[in-house]
């Protein structure tokens, strides 16, 4: 049984850059003409960041502190069944929360408030639904351009360990949809 769990846990890993990679075509990149901005997707759920609701709370360069509004939209069941995608299809928000990150422009490092106080998000770590927030580097870079309109992470570049390669920490398609 132990090591069922294992070698599906293992899979999940294995399957997650691909299911993250496919979910950008899935959901719409935004809604409300561009100002929820898709910060993560899965079983017909996207997660969006709102560009208007951003609250600099610290601004001591090189730190600050960001909120944001994060939009969770539940979408419809039917019509992926008859399109295999959400993009078009209609949509009704399922709830809200604030995200707050700290920011570091100097490491170029990002934390995000939990229950439990604030967590660094490691770029050479790859995140997966169950250890949560795979949202943290988009919605971070969302609030951060939103606020400066300059980008936070621009190529910087972490190490997966799963895909044994460095790889962008935010894709350059990203940035497009937030129009930087």
């Amino acid at each position: 049984m132990r090591k069922m769990l294992k070698a599906w846990l293992f899979t999940m890993l294995l399957l997650l850059p691909c299911m993250l990679a496919s979910a950008g075509s899935l959901y719409p990149d935004t809604l409300d003409n561009g100002n929820y901005v898709c910060v993560d997707g899965g079983m017909g759920v996207g997660t969006y960041a709102d560009r208007s609701s951003v609250v600099v709370q610290n601004y001591n360069p090189p730190n600050y502190q960001i909120a944001i509004n994060i939009i969770r939209v539940q979408f419809s069941d039917d019509y992926w069944s008859k399109h295999e995608t959400y993009v078009g299809g209609p949509y009704k928000v399922i709830g809200n929360f604030t995200a707050y990150f700290r920011y570091n422009w100097e490491r170029k490092s990002v934390a995000c408030l939990r229950q439990n106080g604030w967590m660094d998000w490691n770029i050479h770590h790859d995140y997966s639904h169950a250890e949560g927030n795979p949202f943290v580097p988009h919605a971070a870079e969302v609030a951060f351009v939103s606020a400066y309109k300059m980008r936070f992470f621009n190529d910087t570049m972490g190490y997966s360990p799963v895909l044994k390669e460095y790889r962008r920490v935010i894709d350059e398609s990203f940035y497009r949809t937030l129009g930087i």
